[in-house]
């Protein structure tokens, strides 16, 4: 929470496949922070002038207080475009982090978007459920407008198909009422569902 505080560690808890979550920030190199800073100068007191500051007891000089880092929102889409998830947090005092994922430079990643458009519903189809069918998986997300803290993430749904490379069908419950199937769409690509198209 930054001053006057300490510096709590960022977490990344990684999904392990629906059955826990894996602590991960050190692998992932979130953890320790860049150049190993956790704390910047945050502002400067004069305590011959402020003698009621908490910083100043027993103190007449100036004095530079300092305040632990902490990241204030973040954000999660495919910044790069290449179908995998990124991470942007906004930090409190200081300049953004940027989390690129190299999974893709690793293994090939099979994954969709779904972007909805409603017409009966709301233009972004707020409220619908969107449910992914691939071989013997499901995934239902819901299209709900609240993906990051303090902040808002892209739209479109982002599927992760684990090692499927093709969709069986899609899902859409629209806030409406309106039950929608697409059968048979292309991964690694956005795929706009047009609510009753």
């Amino acid at each position: 929470m930054s001053y006057h505080y300490r510096y709590g560690v960022n977490s990344v808890l990684l999904n392990n496949l629906g059955r826990s979550f894996l602590d991960n920030e050190f692998i992932l190199g979130v953890e320790p922070r860049r150049e190993e800073r956790t704390i910047k100068p945050w502002f400067d007191v004069d305590c011959s002038e402020e003698e009621n500051h908490r910083d100043c007891e027993g103190r007449a000089e100036k004095l530079t207080v300092m305040g632990s880092l902490s990241s204030r929102s973040s954000v999660i889409f495919d910044l790069d475009d290449d179908g995998d998830l990124d991470i942007v947090t906004n930090e409190f005092n200081s300049e953004p982090q940027v989390f690129i994922s190299n999974l893709t430079q690793k293994k090939t990643v099979q994954f969709a978007k779904v972007n909805l458009v409603g017409s009966k519903s709301n233009r972004n189809g707020i409220g619908a459920n969107v449910t992914v069918f691939a071989k013997e998986m499901s995934i239902t997300q819901v299209q709900d407008g609240k993906s990051g803290y303090l902040s808002q993430s892209v739209l479109p749904l982002y599927f992760g198909l684990g090692d499927n490379e093709q969709i069986d069908r899609i899902e859409v419950q629209w806030p409406s009422g309106e039950r929608q199937t697409m059968t048979k769409p292309a991964t690694k690509t956005t795929i706009q569902i047009v609510e009753g198209q």
